[in-house]
């Protein structure tokens, strides 16, 4: 397909997916005569797969491109993408939290760790055993369900945590 077709489908302007490509996100097309570039659907899952880890992982370009580099890098253990893809989307350590919570005056949400850590502890087993479904030996297809539930995960989970959150809130305060 050509760059239109491709940014059509992707719902990417062309633009963009040029950029990509010059940043290295993206591999170039297959030159199919003079100024004419053809796209696969390779091409356009990739591209797929860009956009939810900018838009919904809320990462930059610099580190969606680390990211992906790690999932096409042959030589790379499944454990080793996994690691890239935590250390490429960074978040506070349990002591530094714990530490902030002390210095705004709530020590006492140390008091909670060891439930989160059960409760985490359960959903990564889980997350690790949803890489096997389809059972697959795939190297690529493994390495971009490492990444996808990885940044995905987190999304997700945020988004489950708040709107229990807010039921939680409701049953305790009252919706008013």
């Amino acid at each position: 397909m050509r760059i239109n077709e491709l940014a059509e489908r992707s719902g990417v302007s062309a633009a963009s997916i040029k950029y990509y490509v010059r940043e290295g996100l993206l591999p170039g097309g297959e030159r199919s005569g003079y100024n004419q570039v053809t796209y696969g659907e390779s091409h356009l899952h990739r591209l797929r797969l860009i956009r939810v880890l900018l838009d919904l992982g809320h990462l930059p370009i610099a580190t969606v491109k680390h990211i992906v580099g790690a999932v096409e890098d042959p030589a790379r253990s499944l454990h080793s993408t996994l690691g890239t893809t935590r250390q490429a989307a960074p978040v506070a350590s349990v002591p530094e939290v714990l530490a902030a919570a002390a210095a705004l005056g709530h020590a006492d949400l140390a008091e909670m760790v060891a439930d989160y850590r059960a409760a985490a502890d359960r959903l990564a087993r889980l997350e690790v055993a949803w890489l096997d479904r389809p059972a697959t030996d795939d190297r690529d297809v493994l390495a971009e369900r490492a990444v996808v539930g990885t940044i995905l995960g987190d999304a997700l989970l945020t988004a489950i945590r708040r709107e229990a959150q807010r039921t939680a809130s409701a049953s305790r305060f009252g919706t008013t």
